[in-house]
């Protein structure tokens, strides 16, 4: 993110919520150390995590550019610039960028590669449903036999 310091703008963000590298990480359900490298500019966060981070800042001007951030960060990951219908866009390579470079828009791999993580995560999220609804029906059955059996004793007494 050229014009934007991901890394300042997340350092500010977490100050305004006065929280910590590892309380703003288990809000976010990530680990301090992912916190720890945004902030340093060693990686950016991806668009899911800068969209649930905007869901915890307030309005504040900090806001206004963790928007603007995001609104890069879809730029970004769009599938083409309509302002440029060759079918080529620029992207910002590296972790600090000095040039922009294009590339052409074929495959959309990174689109491809946060659907597949995204699809994943859904299935272990449906997974875990299934197993707890299980559970809860075997729980549900053995307190309708215990019910049935109190009825039972309480018939015979």
């Amino acid at each position: 993110m050229a014009a934007l310091n991901s890394g300042k703008i997340i350092r500010r963000i977490r100050g305004r919520l006065e929280v910590s590298q590892e309380g703003l990480s288990r809000l976010m359900n990530t680990t301090k150390g992912a916190v720890q490298h945004w902030e340093r500019g060693r990686n950016n966060p991806g668009l899911g995590r800068l969209l649930a981070l905007r869901q915890l800042c307030p309005p504040s001007p900090e806001r206004r550019e963790l928007d603007a951030l995001i609104r890069e960060s879809q730029d970004m990951v769009g599938p083409m610039n309509p302002a440029n219908p060759t079918g080529f866009f620029k992207v910002k390579r590296g972790l600090r960028p000095t040039s922009l470079s294009t590339f052409p828009v074929e495959g959309f791999t990174l689109m491809r590669r946060e659907n597949g993580r995204l699809q994943r995560q859904v299935t272990k999220l449906e997974s875990a449903l299934k197993r707890r609804d299980e559970k809860l029906h075997i729980l549900e059955n053995l307190a309708t036999d215990l019910q049935r059996e109190m009825t039972q004793l309480r018939a015979k007494n």
